[in-house]
């Protein structure tokens, strides 16, 4: 996938991708990046248009990302063997 200048923009030394852009390199559509912006993706509105900081983004994403609790191991009981025993 090639970017254009177009989708780039350099601030102070921070890279910012279009929203349209960003939403197509994370698989994602406008909409669902308008939404995250009003749930907390930091983003910012250069030239009428939106732009989403890359390494901000990146770090709003990954703190939506659950760790799952392993499940939890069952106490095997050893009694339940030995009642059947004569």
């Amino acid at each position: 996938m090639t970017d254009s200048d177009d989708d780039l923009l350099i601030l102070n030394g921070k890279s910012y991708r279009s929203e349209r852009s960003w939403a197509k390199k994370k698989q994602v559509t406008q909409r669902t990046v308008a939404r995250h912006r009003q749930l907390g993706l930091p983003w910012l509105d250069w030239a009428q248009q939106i732009w989403i900081p890359e390494t901000e983004g990146d770090e709003y994403l990954a703190s939506l990302v659950k760790r799952r609790n392993p499940p939890r191991r069952r106490r095997q009981a050893a009694a339940t063997a030995e009642i059947g025993a004569p």
